[in-house]
């Protein structure tokens, strides 16, 4: 298990923060994979239209074909090509590579002269909602989240207009979240203060939740393949790591008040930085 840790003493501002990936290391197996894989599978089961979508375009599924060739590829995969209940329909390439791999996957793919969000099987969202975001452009899919539009819109239009098959990259992207649940399209308490997270328990009862993202363009079609890899543990792993919880409570400190209510912090936040003082 890969325990990512992406904080840093510089001041708030929203960064890309690519780096070079090697192909080689596109996916990230760990010992958490059967469990995963099988809440995947139920997931498309029971709630297919809130995990998988996909625009009805010639080129969005040449992509989707793609992107599951090369996951069957690097996974050696014999997912079975079946439909959501099993039956004799057809299962969407898509969906295949989202339940051989412990990753997320999304495609944007040019529709109607603009790179969209055009097909993804999302089982395990950190609070979005796939069906509010298909067919739309990245400004569009980020429009609630605080400074994209400031920060990231430009530079996430011209990394897309000059990312290369031979360059793929990857970036980190965190949360902390009063609920382990992987598959979170809303926050699943009520909002307000969570007075089950107290200053003794915080390390058990908050999680640091870290999505491992990968974007790599597909040889063929030109779509961009974006995989979300989501890792978590409780903030108790840092009970004996003091530079940690002091880089932690620093990164939580220097948010600004809109992007710490978009993170949905205010409701354990208090009890946290007690537990990240006193642990």
């Amino acid at each position: 298990m890969v325990n990512y840790f992406p904080f840093d003493d510089r001041p708030f501002r929203l960064r890309m923060g690519l780096r070079p990936l090697d192909p080689a290391d596109w996916l990230e197996p760990d010992e958490h994979a059967a469990a995963e894989l099988a809440l995947k599978r139920e997931l498309v089961a029971t709630r297919y239209d809130d995990v998988v979508a996909v625009v009805d375009e010639p080129l969005v599924h040449e992509a989707c074909e793609e992107l599951w060739s090369l996951v069957a590829h690097a996974t050696g995969s014999v997912v079975r090509n079946r439909g959501p209940d099993h039956d004799s329909a057809p299962q969407n390439p898509i969906v295949r590579a989202g339940l051989a791999t412990q990753e997320d996957w999304a495609l944007m793919v040019p529709v109607g002269g603009h790179l969209v969000l055009a097909a993804a099987c999302v089982c395990f969202p950190t609070r979005w909602v796939l069906a509010s975001k298909i067919g739309l452009p990245m400004a569009a899919v980020h429009e609630h989240v605080a400074f994209y539009d400031e920060h990231l819109s430009k530079p996430v239009d011209s990394f897309f207009e000059r990312l290369t098959v031979d360059r793929p990259v990857w970036r980190l992207n965190w949360n902390l979240m009063d609920d382990p649940s992987l598959f979170q399209p809303v926050a699943l308490g009520p909002p307000g203060l969570n007075p089950a997270v107290t200053a003794d328990n915080a390390g058990d009862r908050v999680w640091l939740r870290v999505e491992r993202q990968t974007l790599r363009r597909l040889p063929a079609t030109g779509a961009i393949a974006f995989g979300i890899r989501v890792h978590q543990r409780p903030l108790s792993t840092l009970a004996a790591r003091p530079d940690e919880r002091h880089a932690l409570r620093a990164a939580i400190a220097n948010l600004p008040p809109e992007t710490f209510a978009y993170k949905s912090l205010g409701g354990f936040a208090a009890a946290l930085d007690a537990w990240l003082r006193r642990a």
